[in-house]
């Protein structure tokens, strides 16, 4: 992995989040109805990360063992649906 990444406030971010969805009384239905509490700005925002984060979760170029299978799948028909639909998003 990139120095710089791992020096990033970005992947500091993603650490954190690490830690607090890896608890099971994490509940990601709730935390998706508190989206629309959000500052419509920091939605957009928040959708941006989600779609970077299914583009990587789409990518063949990683290795994926059976628990990530489905959602690499799953990723990979999103990006596909995005990109018949005119939401072309070149994945890297």
């Amino acid at each position: 992995m990139d120095k710089d990444i791992k020096e990033s406030r970005e992947y500091r971010l993603a650490k954190d989040w690490e830690m607090a969805v890896n608890n099971y009384s994490f509940n990601p239905a709730r935390f998706a109805a508190a989206i629309p509490t959000m500052h419509p700005t920091l939605q957009q925002s928040l959708y941006r990360l989600i779609k970077e984060c299914i583009k990587v979760m789409a990518d063949d170029s990683r290795r994926y063992d059976e628990r990530n299978m489905a959602s690499h799948e799953e990723a990979k028909c999103i990006m596909e649906y995005l990109k018949e639909h005119g939401r072309n998003i070149p994945l890297k």
